[in-house]
C-alpha cells in the first residue's frame, strides 16, 4: 500500500505546474536551489496527507495500516531533514561565493557568524 502512494505521489508531483504569483509566470526551469526548496514543499505535503491517513487508520482501528504509515513519515522526516541541511549549506555557499566575488572586485566583504539572540 504504501510502495502504491509513493508511486502515485512520484507521478502526480511530475503533472504539477509551479506558479510564481509574484511575477504571474509558469516556472518551467528549476535553478539547483530551488530544486531542493522545492523537493522540500513536497516532503511536507506528503508529510501532511501521510499524518491524514494515520488519523483515519486510527478511527477505524487500523493499527497495522497505521504502523506502515508510521514508518512511512519516520522515512520522509529524514529525509526532510538531509534537505533542511542541504539547503542551509547551499545558501552558505552562495554566501560565501558572493563575498568571493566582492573581494575579486577590490572591496572589502567577509562572511561573519552572527547570534541572533542578543542575551549571549
Amino acid at each position: 500500500m504504501i510502495e502504491q502512494l509513493e508511486q502515485a505521489y512520484k507521478v502526480g508531483l511530475k503533472n504539477l505546474v509551479f506558479v510564481n504569483f509574484s511575477s504571474k509566470s509558469f516556472i518551467r526551469e528549476v535553478k539547483g536551489m530551488d530544486i531542493s526548496e522545492l523537493e522540500l514543499s513536497k516532503e511536507l505535503a506528503c508529510c501532511e496527507d501521510v499524518m491524514t491517513a494515520i488519523n483515519w487508520h486510527l478511527r477505524d482501528g487500523d493499527y497495522d495500516s497505521v504502523r506502515e504509515r508510521i514508518a512511512s513519515l519516520e522515512k520522509s522526516i529524514s529525509k526532510i531533514e538531509h534537505l533542511e541541511n542541504q539547503i542551509k549549506a547551499q545558501r552558505r555557499n552562495n554566501l560565501y561565493e558572493i563575498a568571493s566575488g566582492l573581494c575579486n572586485q577590490g572591496r572589502s566583504a567577509k562572511v561573519v557568524k552572527l547570534n541572533a539572540n542578543p542575551s549571549l
